[in-house]
């Protein structure tokens, strides 16, 4: 048995196959800088007689990456065509930018089963897991709540990356989640989790070395993770430390 997963991903085996663990073969789709576009080639070759099913996440961690609706409906045929199933993660179908989320389920003539998992709320930076009773609350929140949210983090992300470009990062667009995808080369380091650890050490800030993501880590040595969804006070300090002690090489 065979699942494709898009790469980098946080590769999981779906429901009713964990007991066929050891007989399943994960195959990447790595998604490439700076467009993080599905290659559809690719993702066509990688399917076999064998495969059973793929698994996306959009908006996508840690790329911010939203897929389009051309990309998904490019997959759903595929599937279609070859009894392939889909899985997708959604989880940040409300932090969605430049343009509307689109959801597979709710692309025209797909036959879909969706499945609703406990949701997670950020409480001063943290992401907390909701027990039952708080999740029905926050199912039940008005979308005046998620436009505010939004509006927030659009504000915290224009904060982050101004800065990140200003230092010497090359910045990728991020178009959905609170995380941004940059390139850390010009700083000199051997690879991301060189970088990481001068960041924290010298610097004083914390970024997510991306490697930890791919199935194969070499796809991820350039590329570092930052995060927006902090409070306002955190993350001026982080950006003012940037300013000050973050030098190109």
């Amino acid at each position: 048995m065979q699942l494709i997963a898009n790469c980098p991903p946080i590769v999981t085996v779906p429901l009713g196959v964990a007991d066929a663990r050891k007989n399943t073969r994960i195959k990447g789709i790595t998604l490439c800088p700076p467009a993080f576009s599905v290659p559809v080639d690719e993702l066509k070759s990688a399917i076999t007689k064998n495969t059973r099913a793929i698994l996306i996440n959009t908006p996508h961690n840690p790329t911010g990456k939203m897929f389009t609706r051309e990309e998904l409906s490019t997959i759903a045929s595929l599937c279609i065509e070859t009894d392939v199933l889909v899985f997708t993660d959604e989880v940040y179908d409300k932090l969605a930018f430049e343009t509307d989320h689109i959801s597979m389920a709710c692309l025209p003539g797909k036959r879909t089963l969706s499945l609703l998992l406990l949701p997670t709320i950020l409480c001063s930076g943290r992401l907390r897991l909701l027990s039952e009773p708080q999740a029905a609350v926050a199912l039940r929140a008005p979308e005046s709540y998620y436009v505010k949210l939004k509006r927030d983090y659009m504000a915290k992300k224009e904060i982050l990356v101004e800065v990140l470009k200003a230092v010497g990062f090359k910045v990728f667009p991020s178009s959905g989640t609170y995380f941004v995808v940059v390139d850390h080369t010009p700083f000199g380091l051997e690879n991301d989790i060189a970088f990481c650890e001068y960041l924290i050490k010298e610097v004083g800030v914390v970024a997510i070395p991306t490697s930890v993501f791919y199935l194969n880590p070499e796809d991820g040595k350039n590329l570092v993770r930052f995060t927006f969804c902090k409070d306002e006070e955190t993350l001026k300090a982080a950006v003012e430390r940037m300013k000050e002690k973050l030098k190109r090489k």
